[in-house]
């Protein structure tokens, strides 16, 4: 299947029931009442597609949020370029609504993810502070969580006046990176006395495949849950698997009921990267998922 193929494919169907959806809500003088978060798309979804047909994908599936990935936006961009990308995300009726994750090993690196998010107009950095094992290896799998430069981070909110999310990386070593923040629990150690703006970006695929119930996760962690990555596995203790959110092993009416019982009312971006390009359709099925699970707490 082309890249030309992939945007036409399924979004018909998915435009269809988005249509019908927001028809019914403007017949009824329809407002969200107990869902309050936004359906978004993690910008990691697409990493191996340029930004003009990610956004129109975007638009073509009515998601209207997007979590910016540096390959998308380099952190080295001018504030022109800054401008540009900002104007053709409006242009497809996209809004960033945050930028990572973003690695980050030094105090001069975070303050430039810092500097990159303001310039963007946007609330929240998805980020993961961290430094290198006790011999000196900086590979991925190698990598440890830094509670030291998570100080320096909180001093960063608190001057820029953000919110940080860290991203967890789940704890099995063969899936995951056990060392760098694996689960929420291991984040909230870190960021518990830290600023009000220190908190969590939960991966629910890593939560749930770590043994956790991602939606008693979600309540206890409330006060510091700034983001949520969207995501269905098909081996239930592999949170790298893939499938279609519809069709995996985690109960995804349980997570949304929860984010809408704790208030939740930020954005919450489907991350399917390994979807492409085998599996394209797993898209626009996401987006018509998560849409349903919504309405249907909605009007429960």
């Amino acid at each position: 299947m082309t890249r030309r193929s992939f945007l036409a494919a399924g979004s018909l169907a998915v435009a269809a029931s988005c249509a019908a959806t927001a028809a019914k809500a403007a017949g009824a003088g329809a407002v969200r009442r107990k869902v309050r978060f936004r359906l978004g798309m993690a910008g990691y979804t697409y990493n191996k597609f340029k930004i003009d047909e990610t956004l129109e994908a975007l638009e073509r599936f009515g998601v209207h949020d997007l979590c910016v990935k540096d390959f998308h936006l380099p952190l080295t961009s001018t504030p022109a370029e800054i401008e540009a990308f900002r104007k053709k995300c409006a242009d497809h009726g996209v809004k960033p609504y945050g930028v990572g994750p973003i690695n980050m090993q030094t105090e001069d690196e975070a303050k430039r993810a810092f500097d990159y998010a303001a310039a963007l107009g946007v609330p929240t950095v998805v980020g993961v502070p961290w430094k290198p094992a006790p011999d000196g290896s900086t590979g991925w799998k190698k990598r440890h969580q830094s509670p030291e430069l998570c100080a320096k981070v909180a001093e960063l909110c608190a001057r820029y006046d953000l919110k940080f999310a860290i991203h967890n990386h789940g704890r099995n070593p063969a899936t995951g990176v056990p060392t760098l923040f694996g689960a929420p629990v291991d984040v909230w150690e870190v960021v518990k006395d830290l600023d009000r703006r220190m908190g969590l970006c939960m991966d629910i695929a890593y939560t749930f495949a770590d043994g956790f119930d991602p939606a008693a996760e979600i309540r206890k962690y409330a006060a510091r849950l700034f983001d949520c990555h969207f995501r269905n596995i098909s081996d239930p203790k592999n949170g790298s698997s893939g499938t279609n959110s519809a069709d995996g092993a985690i109960d995804y009416y349980g997570v949304v009921k929860a984010l809408a019982d704790v208030g939740y009312a930020g954005a919450c971006g489907i991350e399917l990267a390994n979807a492409f390009p085998k599996n394209p359709e797993w898209i626009p099925a996401s987006v018509g998922y998560f849409r349903g699970l919504m309405d249907a707490l909605d009007r429960g």
